[in-house]
């Protein structure tokens, strides 16, 4: 019998960096809404001058968690890429524990529309996000 994958074992195997080299608490995937929850502790060191982390941190979680929702609403056999990203950062957060979730909008035959949020420590909204992922990887 094979050994059953975790959300988080596929995502870091599909060489998400986020999920590859944060350490993220056991992911949460809502198959029925194409929801995909991590949430992760954010240590000083991704701080900048004024204590708060934002701006790269958030575009990469982002990334990874709308893409995560992709492949996880395909069944986990696509690798698809995000294409475009649009983001509204609306504050500095952190360090702590802050909690990212990307969701799937719709499902076309080559492209998918994703949304995203990310929520500091103390859970107010730090930055959101939209994306076009491609199914299509194929021919790179």
């Amino acid at each position: 019998m094979a050994k059953p994958v975790t959300v988080l074992a596929l995502l870091t195997d599909l060489a998400l960096p986020t999920f590859g080299c944060m350490e993220l608490q056991p992911a949460r995937f809502d198959a029925e809404a194409r929801r995909l929850s991590v949430s992760a502790h954010i240590g000083a060191e991704f701080a900048d001058g004024q204590g708060l982390v934002r701006g790269g941190f958030f575009a990469a979680v982002l990334d990874d968690v709308m893409t995560g929702a992709v492949i996880l609403a395909l069944g986990g056999q696509a690798e698809p890429r995000l294409l475009t990203q649009s983001l509204d950062y609306l504050c500095g957060a952190g360090p702590g524990e802050f909690t990212a979730e990307g969701w799937v909008v719709s499902v076309g035959p080559d492209y998918c529309l994703t949304r995203g949020e990310l929520r500091g420590p103390n859970g107010e909204l730090a930055a959101m996000a939209q994306g076009v992922v491609a199914r299509n990887t194929g021919d790179g």
